[in-house]
């Protein structure tokens, strides 16, 4: 029953990315944001394609990943197909927030996998935690910078307050799920989340280079 359960997670998760690529795309073709059709075109066709052909990809992320990413997609497509970043107040630190939130995530799983399955890496969780909150950091910097040169992904801050305000979004989002991270590992939760992934991992990567 468990194991029914967890799989409908699974492809609920990763559907849900599915359903936000394909109404990005409508929306995007309907306000002629052709940058952004062409990119879910690609995106759906690298999500379908493997299921088309009845062949599985051999690296599967977590569900939780999975979902969460679906998340940041939906939020970035309503601010900028949909102008909600100037429409709805704080939309775009909320945006910020999970943004921060994943790419924490994102690096917790990849510094803890590579603890668990490679013998080069011991690192406590603790000082994961506070990799995870530098990395987050420096990950928000460089999008800022990306916000102010290009305007596809993300709204830019015109007031020094509106960046200082983001990182500071962001910052909060890393030590959260740094915090997560923590209890989550001292639960022996992270490790039946990341199970999957760091077997793949070690299987075609780790253990390939020994």
């Amino acid at each position: 029953m468990k194991r029914h359960f967890h799989l409908g997670k699974k492809v609920a998760a990763s559907y849900s990315m599915k359903v936000v690529l394909i109404a990005t795309l409508i929306i995007a073709v309907w306000k002629r944001e052709w940058i952004w059709a062409i990119g879910c075109i690609v995106g759906i066709v690298i999500g379908f394609v493997p299921t088309l052909l009845k062949h599985d990809i051999k690296i599967t992320l977590p569900w939780s990943i999975e979902l969460l990413i679906a998340a940041v997609a939906a939020l970035n497509m309503g601010g900028i197909l949909l102008d909600a970043y100037y429409a709805i107040p704080g939309y775009s630190h909320l945006t910020d927030f999970f943004t921060s939130i994943l790419v924490a995530f994102l690096t917790f799983a990849v510094i803890y996998i590579v603890d668990e399955y490679w013998d080069g890496l011991k690192m406590d969780k603790y000082a994961m935690a506070f990799v995870v909150i530098v990395t987050t950091m420096a990950s928000c910097v460089l999008l800022e910078f990306v916000k102010w040169f290009n305007i596809i992904f993300g709204a830019k801050q015109d007031t020094v307050e509106g960046v200082l305000l983001s990182l500071l979004t962001g910052t909060i989002g890393s030590i959260v799920m740094a915090t997560i991270g923590v209890s989550l590992i001292k639960k022996g939760k992270f490790d039946d989340m990341t199970k999957d992934l760091g077997e793949q991992v070690d299987s075609y990567i780790i253990h390939r280079k020994r």
